[in-house]
């Protein structure tokens, strides 16, 4: 496999920024037998007509997402339209889009999910998926497309957006068409090895108090200790009025205790009945551990995962979706984690950064599986 990036902050002038990608692609002499792209940018470039435009533009089917800040080998920031170019003879890439996920979720995820599989033709070595911000979780999502893809390691992420509170300028692109509600795809067969990489906060800012989940409902956190989360969390000095203090900068580690890696968690509030609404599953039974995020550990996190990343192996390129929150964090040197993948990848190989509304990326199980999870305040990589 090849991979290529490619770039534009023209939002004015469609001509000249299809020109410009297909310059810097050089489609003629680059691409092989089969090839697919996916691209991050601001929302401005849905607005503008720009994403249609450029996706018109190219012989093959992209899928994407709006996001809060993008980055790739060569550029970087918030008014960024970046593209990847997967290319292969020994590949097929097949892409898909739901239908709304708002009255029938599982049901749209699967018509789309079989109906890639069965174009497709072969088993699928990986998926690539690119989540809706609305009012049902990514998990739920994750779930619902896992149950359909065969154990298929499935990595992606959570669209965002730049200039509003609530993310209601976020959008899942496919072949041009963008959407507020509905999960854009691409299965990939044949000669694809991924490796994956998941780093949340390191082990010396959590807590060492920890705890064990005695009730819950899927993301419903309702008892920690045989308390309520609520009571739980205001034992440990963590509430302030209806929520939690300074949740955006708190992620909750879960161990399942079943071998795979702990998991991050975002607490989304705290509900009447004293339970807590979360950013994923907290299965009953997993230890609970409460984490802290400060400019230090994110960097040191996102060296130390780009490290990895770099070490695992022969590498046609790298996709990198780090939280949302994470940049929160950051606050007055927004770029620091951009800035340590130029420092530490450069232009070894391609690679590709988009900041995330939550993270979907396999964990290792302790025989060596993986196993398909959903994230939140985490660094989530994959070499291709």
């Amino acid at each position: 496999m090849k991979i290529m990036n490619a770039w534009t902050l023209e939002l004015d002038e469609p001509a000249a920024a299809v020109s410009e990608i297909l310059n810097q692609l050089d489609l003629e002499k680059n691409a092989r037998k089969n090839s697919v792209g996916f691209i991050t940018c601001s929302y401005d470039f849905v607005e503008a007509g720009m994403v249609k435009e450029i996706c018109g533009a190219l012989p093959f089917d992209v899928i994407g997402c709006t996001t809060l800040t993008n980055a790739n080998n060569k550029e970087a920031g918030t008014m960024l339209f970046c593209l990847t170019v997967l290319t292969a003879d020994d590949c097929c890439f097949v892409t898909s889009v739901t239908g709304s996920l708002r009255e029938d979720l599982e049901g749209a995820i699967s018509a789309a999910a079989r109906k890639a599989k069965s174009d497709l033709g072969q088993a699928a070595q990986m998926a690539l998926a690119f989540l809706p911000m609305f009012e049902i979780g990514g998990e739920v999502m994750l779930t619902a497309l896992d149950k359909e893809l065969d154990g298929a390691p499935i990595f992606g992420t959570v669209g965002c957006d730049h200039d509003t509170a609530e993310y209601s300028n976020t959008y899942t692109i496919h072949n041009g068409e963008c959407f507020r509600d509905c999960l854009s795809f691409l299965l990939i067969s044949g000669n694809v090895t991924p490796r994956f990489v998941v780093t949340s906060t390191s082990e010396q800012n959590l807590r060492k108090q920890q705890a064990v989940i005695t009730s819950s409902e899927g993301c419903l956190l309702r008892q920690v200790n045989n308390m309520t989360a609520r009571d739980y969390f205001e034992s440990m000095g963590l509430v302030s009025g209806k929520g939690i203090e300074g949740m955006s900068s708190v992620p909750f580690v879960v161990d399942y205790g079943d071998g795979t890696q702990p998991v991050a968690r975002a607490i989304y509030g705290l509900n009447e009945d004293g339970s807590a609404a979360c950013g994923g599953v907290m299965p009953e039974g997993s230890t609970l551990y409460i984490g802290r995020m400060d400019v230090e550990d994110i960097l040191h996190t996102a060296e130390n995962s780009l490290e990895k990343l770099l070490g695992a192996g022969e590498a046609n390129g790298i996709i990198t979706f780090p939280c949302l929150g994470r940049n929160m964090v950051l606050a007055m040197d927004p770029m620091a984690e951009i800035d340590a993948a130029k420092k530490l990848i450069g232009d070894q190989i391609p690679w590709h950064l988009a900041y995330s509304g939550g993270e979907c990326c396999p964990v290792y199980d302790k025989d060596g599986r993986l196993v398909n999870r959903f994230h939140n305040f985490t660094f989530v990589g994959c070499v291709l």
